[in-house]
Order: C-alpha cells, then structure tokens, then sequence
C-alpha cells in the first residue's frame, strides 16, 4: 500500500529532520486504557506516553523503525492487512501515517474491523494548507489531508468526529533545522535559504476520533 518513497529506511536524515506540530500523543494518551493498537507506530512516541498498565501493540511497515522502537510488542505487518482477529482492541491509532498508504480506506476499514464494538479509533493528518510561510500556494493533495479525513474514516465509521488546529506552534531556530524540515516535507530547496529566523511556522491539521457501533 506504499504511496510515498520509502524513505525512513533508504533517507533516515530525512525523517528525522521532521518535528511534530502538535504533540497528539500526548494528547490523546490519557484517553487510551488498551489493549492499543498502534498502526504506524513508528519508534513508539506513543507507547512512550502511555501509562505502564496500559497493554499496547505496535505495527509498522519499517524494519528500520520497529528495530529502534524499544517497546514490544512490535509486529511488521502492512496496515492494509493487519494480522489480528476481528474485535481485539479496545483503541486503534493511525498517527501521521495514512498519507503513507494508496489506499487509506482500506487501511481505514481494516482498523475498524480489529477494533471492539464501542472502541475507539484515532487518525490524524496535515492540511494541504499547511505551513503557509513557506507554501503559500498549498502542498500538493496526499492521500490523507485534514481536507478529506473525515469522509474517509466515515466510510468505515457512523460516529466521527474532527478537531482542527491552526497556529504557530514552534519555532525554526537555525538555518540547517530548516533546510531539514524543508527535504522531508518536500519544500523547494531554496525555501529554506529566504526567511529570517527564527520561523514560526503555522500548522494546519486535525485530529479525528471514531466509535465503532
């Protein structure tokens, strides 16, 4: 179901060069009591900001990530076809993944079926309008934006519901920090070299929470 180039395990700088907008998973985190399910979970952000008592599951399509995550259990698997049984978890999570996969849907509808009737299901995203002081035009439309993320889940869930933020909620400091953010999130190169720092840059995007019936 890849979508994007492949790059946490073939430009690993490149990731990391990127910093989170809002902290969702310490957002979210006091809301999850398990057993989680956590798709594209990456090095494990959010199973670090979960309590111990809390049961948790990681899935990623990255050997290289899942091989940096400390946490387990850690299973490789494509989000598209999830090696769990119908019903099995109490929350499911797809945190700044879905953008990911060319099928969101069907990563969507394979959430839904893993988790139990009254669970619920996490996702969130960028808008195409993000980061408007270095695209002013918009980033090209991925399969995932903050624009069409709730018609998605609603394809595999009744009860939807979307918080949107928009606000600058850090700064750039340095120069190379910026040229970092600007290779992963595929910023014309010379973006970078323009605004006086530091940068507040303003991030657009949304958080959508599910209950499956």
């Amino acid at each position: 179901m890849s979508a994007l180039p492949p790059d946490y395990d073939s430009e690993p700088c490149r990731w990391q060069g990127w910093r989170s907008s809002r902290d969702v998973h310490d957002l979210i985190a006091p809301e999850l009591h398990g057993p989680v399910l956590d798709i594209g979970c990456g090095e494990g952000r959010l199973a670090s900001s979960l309590g111990d008592d809390v049961s948790w599951v990681g899935v990623d399509s990255s050997p290289n990530q899942l091989a940096a995550n400390p946490h387990r259990p850690v299973v490789l698997a494509d989000m598209g076809a999830l090696p769990f049984h119908d019903n099995t978890f109490a929350e499911v999570t797809h945190l700044w993944c879905l953008y990911h996969v060319t099928e969101p849907r069907r990563a969507v509808a394979e959430a839904a079926r893993v988790l139990r009737p009254g669970g619920t299901y996490y996702a969130c995203t960028s808008s195409r309008r993000n980061d408007p002081e270095l695209m002013p035009e918009g980033y090209p439309a991925t399969t995932f934006d903050a624009e069409d993320a709730a018609e998605i889940v609603g394809t595999a869930f009744a009860d939807v519901s979307v918080e949107h933020w928009n606000r600058a909620f850090f700064p750039i400091e340095t120069r190379e920090e910026l040229r970092a953010y600007c290779r992963h999130h595929y910023v014309p190169a010379d973006r970078a070299e323009r605004p006086d720092l530091p940068l507040w840059l303003t991030k657009r995007g949304c958080l959508v929470r599910a209950v499956k019936g």
